[in-house]
């Protein structure tokens, strides 16, 4: 002889529960009438001018000045399309000329 048990699912039960709870919440938030009957303000507040606090800082010197440089700027000569000439001609003869000699020395004051 053998014994069978059967085991009975929860899910419906668990289903139905959920079910039931969404039914009873949507009927309280539907039927509940909300009416404003007075209106509110901001509490009235009272500030005073105050101090601000002293500070003692201790920087350190800087001397900042200029000096006045001569430096030589470079020629270019550009040869600009003559007309009724494209300018994508030129790029085949492209000639650019720059000469620059510069010697600078800058000393810090002392």
């Amino acid at each position: 002889m053998t014994n069978h048990t059967e085991t009975k699912s929860r899910t419906p039960m668990i289903i139905g529960s959920l079910v039931a709870a969404a039914v009873i919440i949507g009927g309280l938030i539907i039927f509940t009438d909300l009416d404003l009957t007075s209106t509110g303000e901001l509490p009235s507040v009272s500030v005073e001018g105050g101090e601000l606090p002293t500070v003692d800082v201790d920087v350190a010197d800087v001397n900042v000045g200029s000096k006045k440089l001569e430096v030589e700027v470079p020629t270019i000569d550009v040869d600009l399309p003559k007309e009724g000439q494209e300018a994508d001609d030129l790029a085949d003869n492209i000639d650019i000329d720059v000469d620059v000699d510069a010697d600078v020395e800058v000393k810090p004051n002392q």
